[in-house]
C-alpha cells in the first residue's frame, strides 16, 4: 500500500505593509504660518542673547550657555528652516514616523530608554528651582516631612521621602541620586506617552515624530533631573489623561488607565483636581457613543469608574482641608508685595511678561496654537470633541495661572506650572497633527521637531552648569525689570546658600549681603557673618554679629561666632563678654571655655590665631 504523500505546508501570507498615507500638498496659509512662527522664535532667541535684560528670560537662555551649547542648537534650528535642508532630512523623519505606526511598542520602549539617558546625562547642579534644596535636605537629614511639608499628600511623601530614604540606605547613594533615579523613570514614562499620543491620533510619517517631540520636549524636563516634588509626577499624569482621554473618545477604550491617572493624581497633589473636567468629559463621550443597551453596567466599565470615584471620595476631604489652610496665601497678592484687588494684582508690574515667559519656557512652540485659527474649520469628524477634551484638560491650570503668587516668584517657582506646560504642549501637538495630517511627510515636520527639541535640551544643559546657572540667577536680580524686595531677597539668599556650600566664600558673602538688605532675618545675618569669617573679614563679621544678636539676643550661635571673631581681632574684652554670655545660655559650653582659655594665653603674650588659619 502506497504511503500517502505528506502535504507541503502552505506558505504564510505575507504581512500587509502599513498603509501609506498619500501626501497631499500642505495649504499655503498653513505652511506659511507654521514656518513664520518658527522663524520668529529662532530670530527672537538670537536677538535676546545680546540684550542685557531679563524681560525675555524664556528666550535669552543662550546668554547663559557655553558658546557651543548656545549656538550649536540654535544653528540646527536655523538650518532646519531652510526648505532644502528640511527636505533632505524628511525621508528619515518619515521612516521614524512609520516605525511609530507599525511598531509602537518597540518605539515606545526605545523612547523610554533614550529619555532616561537624556535626563541622566544632565543632572540639575544649579538647584534653583522651587524648594529643591529644602526637599533634598529633608531626605539628607531625615527630617519628618509632616513638619516641613504638612500639606503634602500621601503619595508625595512616599515617593519623595520614604522611597529616597530606602534607596539611600540600600544602594549607598545620596538623596540627589535617589531623586534622579525616580526622575529617569518618569521621563521615560513621559516619552512613552508622547509616542502613544501620536499613535492614538493615528499618525504616521514625519508628523508622528513631530507630534511626539512637541509633547515630550518642554522646559518641564527639568522636573526629572533631581527635583524631588510631586509636580514631576503631575507632568506625567497630565500627559496620561491626554493620551487615554483621546483614546476613549477615538476608540472607546482606555477608561481604566484614565481613571487610574486621576486616582493616582488626587493621592499625589491637590492640583490633580484640575484633571477632573477632562476625565468627566471623556466619560460622557464614552457613554454617548458606547453606553447604550446597558453596556455601562458591565464589570470592567464599573470597575474603571469605581477607581477615580473611590480615589476622590477618600482624598477630597483631605484636599479641601489643605486648600483652605495653605493655599489662601498663594492667591493673596499681599504675600507677593502687590497691592490692589485680586484681578489687578494678577497682572501688576512684570507679571504679564513673566506669565508669557513661563509659557514659552515650558512649551517652546506654544505660539503655534495660532495655526488652528488659520485652519479655520474642523477638518474631520470628531475633531471638535478632541479639541474640547484638550481644552478642558488645560483650562483649569490656565485659569489659575494668573492668580497664583508663588512664594519665591514666577521665575524661580516655575515648577508650580510644569503640568500646565504639558497641557499646553498636548494642545500644540494636536494642532500640528491636524495641520499636517494630510501631509504627513512634509518637510515642516523636521523643522517642528528640532524647534521643540533644541530649546528643551538647552534648558537641561544650562541647569547642569553651576557657573552659568548662577550667572543667570544674578542677572535676574540685577537687570531690568526691577523685582520686588521679597523676590530679590529670596534669590540672593539662594545664591548665598549654594555658594557657601560650594565654599565660594566671596560670592556667598556678597550674596548674603544683598539678601540682608531686603530680608535681614537672623538666619541670613548669621550665614553672612559665617561667610565673612571664612574669607577672613573678621571686623565685618563682628559688625554683622552685632546686628544678628540685636535681633536674636538669646541665640548661642551668635554669641559663639562673636567670641571667635573677636579672638581673631585680638579684641579680648569683647571675646570674654561674648563667651561669658554663651556660658549663661549654655553652662559648661566647651567652645566658650576654649575662647576664655585662648584669651588668657593671649594676655600672657601668646600671639592671636593666624589670619591665614581656617576658623
Amino acid at each position: 500500500m502506497a504511503r500517502p504523500r505528506a502535504r507541503k505546508p502552505s506558505p504564510r501570507p505575507a504581512a500587509k505593509p502599513a498603509r501609506r498615507v498619500p501626501d497631499v500638498p500642505l495649504a499655503a496659509p498653513v505652511a506659511w504660518t507654521v514656518w513664520s512662527v518658527l522663524a520668529l522664535l529662532v530670530l527672537a532667541r538670537a536677538v535676546t542673547a545680546f540684550e542685557p535684560s531679563m524681560w525675555a528670560w524664556s528666550l535669552n537662555l543662550q546668554r547663559f550657555l557655553e558658546p557651543l551649547a548656545a549656538w550649536g542648537p540654535w544653528a540646527v534650528m536655523a538650518l532646519a528652516l531652510v526648505p532644502a535642508v528640511a527636505r533632505r532630512l524628511a525621508p528619515v523623519w518619515s521612516a521614524m514616523g512609520d516605525a511609530i505606526a507599525r511598531h509602537p511598542a518597540l518605539v515606545g520602549w526605545g523612547a523610554f530608554a533614550v529619555a532616561m539617558l537624556l535626563v541622566r546625562l544632565f543632572p540639575d547642579r544649579v538647584r534653583f528651582t522651587g524648594d529643591f534644596l529644602l526637599r533634598q535636605g529633608t531626605v539628607e537629614v531625615a527630617e519628618r516631612p509632616s513638619q516641613l511639608f504638612p500639606q503634602a499628600l500621601p503619595l508625595d511623601v512616599l515617593l519623595h521621602y520614604h522611597v529616597p530614604r530606602v534607596l539611600t540606605n540600600a544602594l549607598a547613594i545620596d538623596a540627589n541620586m535617589a531623586a534622579r533615579l525616580l526622575g529617569m523613570l518618569e521621563a521615560g514614562g513621559l516619552a512613552a506617552l508622547a509616542i502613544a499620543f501620536a499613535r492614538t491620533l493615528g499618525l504616521s510619517g514625519g508628523v508622528a515624530v513631530a507630534t511626539a517631540a512637541i509633547v515630550f520636549f518642554g522646559g518641564y524636563l527639568g522636573m526629572f533631573t533631581g527635583f524631588s516634588k510631586a509636580f514631576a509626577e503631575m507632568c506625567v499624569l497630565v500627559a496620561a489623561v491626554g493620551v487615554f482621554g483621546m483614546r476613549v473618545i477615538r476608540e472607546g477604550r482606555g477608561l481604566l488607565p484614565l481613571g487610574l491617572a486621576l486616582a493616582i493624581g488626587v493621592t499625589l497633589h491637590r492640583s490633580a483636581l484640575g484633571l477632573v473636567p477632562a476625565v468627566a468629559y471623556a466619560w460622557v463621550m464614552w457613554l454617548r457613543a458606547h453606553g447604550r443597551d446597558g453596556a455601562w453596567r458591565k464589570a470592567p466599565v464599573l470597575g474603571a469608574l469605581a477607581v477615580p470615584v473611590i480615589g476622590l471620595s477618600v482624598m477630597l476631604p483631605r484636599i479641601i482641608a489643605v486648600v483652605r489652610r495653605w493655599d489662601a496665601a498663594h492667591f493673596d497678592p499681599r504675600g507677593a508685595e502687590l497691592s490692589g484687588n485680586v484681578v489687578s494684582a494678577a497682572f501688576a508690574g512684570a507679571r504679564p511678561v513673566d506669565l508669557v515667559n513661563l509659557v514659552f519656557m515650558l512649551s517652546p512652540l506654544a505660539l503655534l496654537l495660532a495655526v488652528w485659527a488659520v485652519l479655520g474649520r474642523h477638518r474631520a469628524a470628531g475633531v471638535g470633541r478632541e479639541a474640547t477634551l484638550l481644552l478642558l484638560l488645560a483650562a483649569p491650570f490656565l485659569a489659575v495661572m494668573p492668580f497664583l503668587h508663588p512664594a519665591q516668584g514666577l521665575f524661580r517657582d516655575w515648577d508650580d506650572f510644569a503640568a500646565t506646560g504639558v497641557a499646553i504642549s498636548l494642545m500644540v501637538a494636536w494642532t500640528v497633527a491636524q495641520a499636517l495630517r494630510e501631509s504627513p511627510r512634509h518637510a515642516l515636520a523636521v523643522t517642528l521637531t528640532l524647534s521643540a527639541m533644541m530649546p528643551a535640551v538647552q534648558w537641561l544643559v544650562h541647569n547642569s552648569d553651576v557657573d552659568r546657572g548662577f550667572e543667570r540667577v544674578r542677572a535676574f536680580v540685577l537687570e531690568p525689570p526691577e523685582r520686588a524686595p521679597r523676590e530679590r531677597g529670596t534669590t540672593w539668599d539662594f545664591l548665598g546658600i549654594r555658594n557657601f556650600r560650594l565654599e565660594r566664600w566671596e560670592a556667598a558673602a556678597e550674596s548674603f549681603g544683598h539678601a540682608a538688605s531686603t530680608s535681614p532675618s537672623p538666619r541670613i545675618l548669621q550665614e553672612w557673618a559665617l561667610a565673612e569669617t571664612m574669607r577672613k573679614q573678621y571686623a565685618l563679621a563682628q559688625r554683622i554679629y552685632y546686628r544678628f544678636l540685636a535681633k536674636s539676643p538669646e541665640n548661642p550661635l551668635g554669641w559663639l561666632g562673636l567670641a571667635q571673631v573677636s579672638i581673631y581681632l585680638a579684641d579680648l574684652p569683647e571675646a570674654r563678654r561674648a563667651a561669658h554670655r554663651l556660658l549663661e545660655l549654655e553652662p559648661g559650653n566647651s567652645q566658650a571655655l576654649e575662647v576664655l582659655a585662648r584669651a588668657e594665653q593671649m594676655e600672657a603674650g601668646a600671639p592671636p590665631p593666624s589670619r591665614d588659619a581656617r576658623p
